[in-house]
């Protein structure tokens, strides 16, 4: 199973004393799970002001954690999209065009469009944990 990582969420991602990332981050680790990811819009941005996170991104790259998806594929979806209520289509197009129904945020309005468009679920906290599913992603 892959999910999507809001970008509002990679400095809570990265803090090892983060309770609610750690079963994330252990997920990724000793599982199957992986990140899906696309170099567009505010995603590649806030990539690129995140050193430690850009990083991260290539160490789950080289092991195959990363699921990284044709900025073009992303866009073409992207412009497809309208009646949004929150600011982030290329997360919502990414997980249309990925296939993924799980996504890490605390953003309300995403939260909204990604339930009612994707048809997916919300982590937010460790209480969450039992979306974190063994399967491959698609």
């Amino acid at each position: 199973m892959c999910l999507i990582l809001d970008t509002n969420r990679y400095g809570l991602f990265l803090d090892p004393t983060n309770e609610d990332m750690k079963p994330v981050r252990e997920w990724i680790d000793k599982k199957n799970g992986k990140i899906a990811y696309s170099p567009i819009g505010r995603m590649r941005d806030e990539l690129a002001k995140y050193p430690k996170m850009r990083r991260q991104f290539e160490q789950y790259r080289r092991a195959d954690k990363l699921k990284n998806i044709p900025v073009e594929i992303v866009e073409e979806r992207k412009s497809r999209l309208s009646d949004l209520r929150s600011d982030d289509p290329d997360i919502i197009a990414l997980a249309q065009v990925s296939e993924v129904n799980l996504l890490i945020s605390g953003d309300e309005n995403l939260h909204t469009d990604f339930k009612r468009i994707v048809g997916g679920k919300i982590y937010q906290t460790r209480s969450h944990k039992h979306l974190l599913r063994n399967d491959l992603c698609p």
